[in-house]
This record gives structure tokens, C-alpha cells and sequence, in this order.
């Protein structure tokens, strides 16, 4: 991978691009000024969904009132990346296809750079009609790339089998960190040409204290260990879209530019994994056939 700055972005396999590092707005309760505050640290990249019941502060706030916000400063639609997701009560592709029009009348915007199946609960079948209705919201212009989350080698390939399948996801989002580092899924889809997301790419905080590998890494590159966690995930070719509401913390996740990790650091960290069993959320998605 060539050096990496804040603006460095992903070739997706439709030829669309995605900056690698973004602010998540998960259960947000100051999203807009969340969004505000990455944009001021460098971030473009904002990513949400139906379930998050935030589209509205995503859209009206960065598109609307932006430009009057940050006044000499104000940034054009087509410098921001957005991503939502449809959730699992609404996959028939009609459904789909509506929820995406609901996203789009809720944010407020023309077109949504990436939209994803928000997990593959739904089944064989749910999932099929799902990504019929986003072939069909990519082929109405609703968006500009499709995508799933929490999809298994087996998910994706049962899904490329299936009639009426001609566009293959060119994102997939799971869990992504140190202690789940989901190789099966992430060497799968590097081999297909499918560009890996992390959520909870900081494991939520919960063994960032703790760790005493990624401390003792953390110390060496005189960085704070999250820091070392979101630079690991970059190293990887990853997507990574940290959520935070303070801006301290947003600002300290944008500083990951100045250093690199060394072999060293990486066969250390690559010992921590622990499969599923290093998951900090409530997906797996090995349970969903």
C-alpha cells in the first residue's frame, strides 16, 4: 500500500472511490456535531443507517446547512462519502428499493455513495430480493455503490448464484480488529476484489487498557494504543470508521499518518486474535446460514 494521508481513499470494483478512514454515528446522541468536528480534523466519510434513526441529522446538517455552518470553509456534496444500510424487516426488493428512497428523501440528497444489506438474518431468500432491489436502486441512480455487512464466503457466493444476481457487493462491513480479525472473510474478499469495512474497530474500548501488547506498541511509537488499533486496520488495505462523540477522541483517531507500524508490531498484534470469541458485538455472522 503507498503512503496514507486522511484523504486517502479506496478504489471500490465499480471504480467508485471510499476514504478509508470514517466517523461512524451509531447510537449518536450529538451526531451533528459529531459530523462537524470530522470534518473540521479532515474526515469526508460519514456512515449510517435506517436503524441508527440519525439519516436526517447525516443529511440535513452536512448538506444543507454546512455551507452556512463552516461559512469561507464549507465543503461540496461531492467531497463527503455517505453510507447507509437497510435493515432486516425489509427484505423483499420492493422493500428495498423503498427503503432506499426513504433514505434518500430523509437525508435529503440525490444519490447515496454506498448502501449496504445491513446483515444477512433474512435468510437465502431474504437476502436474494434485498440485493435485487439495490441492483435496482444502483440502476436508477439512488446510489452510486452496493454492498453487504456481516456476510460470510458463503453468503456471497450463494448470493452471486442467484437469479437476477449481476453486480457483485463492493463493500463488506463486519467487526474488524485485533481480537476477531476474520480471516476467512477478509482473505475471501481481497481474492474477489471486495473492499473490507471495520465497524468496531477499536473493540469498543474494551481491551484497549488492557492489552499490554498493543500498550507496549502503543508506547514505542509514542501513539495512544487506539491509535495503533486504527493503524493496524489501515496497514490491512481496511476500511475503518471509528465512532466517537468527543472531540478529543475524533481528533486523536484522524492522527494515524505519522508513523508505521513495523513487522515486528504486526506479528505481535496478529498473535492476539481469538476468532469469534474476540467479538465485542452481537453479530456472527458464522451463525446465519
Amino acid at each position: 500500500m503507498s503512503p496514507l494521508d486522511i484523504q486517502s481513499a479506496c478504489t471500490l470494483n465499480d471504480g467508485n472511490r471510499i476514504p478509508y478512514l470514517g466517523l461512524g454515528v451509531y447510537a449518536s446522541s450529538t451526531c451533528t456535531k459529531a459530523c462537524l468536528t470530522s470534518f473540521d480534523e479532515g474526515y469526508r466519510h460519514i456512515d449510517t443507517a435506517e436503524l441508527y434513526g440519525n439519516e436526517a441529522e447525516v443529511g440535513v446538517i452536512t448538506f444543507i446547512q454546512l455551507p452556512a455552518l463552516l461559512l469561507d470553509n464549507c465543503l461540496p456534496r461531492s467531497s463527503i462519502f455517505v453510507t447507509s444500510k437497510v435493515w432486516d424487516n425489509k427484505h423483499t426488493r420492493q422493500e428495498t428499493l423503498k427503503a432506499v428512497s426513504e433514505s434518500l428523501n430523509c437525508m435529503q440528497l440525490e444519490q447515496i455513495d454506498l448502501y449496504l444489506i445491513h446483515n444477512p438474518r433474512s435468510g437465502p431468500t431474504g437476502r436474494h430480493q434485498a440485493w435485487l432491489g439495490l441492483q435496482d436502486a444502483l440502476r436508477e441512480k439512488k446510489v452510486k455503490s452496493i454492498g453487504v455487512s456481516n456476510f460470510t464466503p458463503a453468503h456471497i457466493q450463494n448470493l452471486m448464484k442467484s437469479d437476477g444476481v449481476t453486480v457483485k457487493p463492493a463493500v463488506n462491513q463486519i467487526e474488524f480488529h485485533p481480537w476477531n480479525q476474520q480471516k476467512t472473510i477478509v482473505e475471501y474478499c481481497k481474492k474477489e476484489g471486495i473492499a473490507m469495512q471495520a465497524y468496531s474497530p477499536l473493540a469498543r474500548g474494551q481491551r484497549l487498557g488492557e492489552n499490554s501488547v498493543i500498550s507496549e506498541v502503543a508506547k514505542k511509537h509514542g501513539k495512544t494504543p487506539a491509535q495503533v488499533l486504527l493503524r493496524w486496520i489501515l496497514q490491512h488495505g481496511v476500511i475503518a470508521i471509528p465512532k466517537s462523540e468527543d472531540p478529543g477522541r475524533i481528533r486523536e483517531n484522524a492522527a494515524i499518518y505519522d508513523f508505521q507500524l513495523d513487522d515486528e508490531d504486526l506479528s505481535e498484534i496478529a498473535k492476539l486474535d481469538a476468532g469469534q470469541d474476540g467479538n465485542v458485538g452481537d453479530w456472527n455472522p458464522w451463525e446465519h446460514e
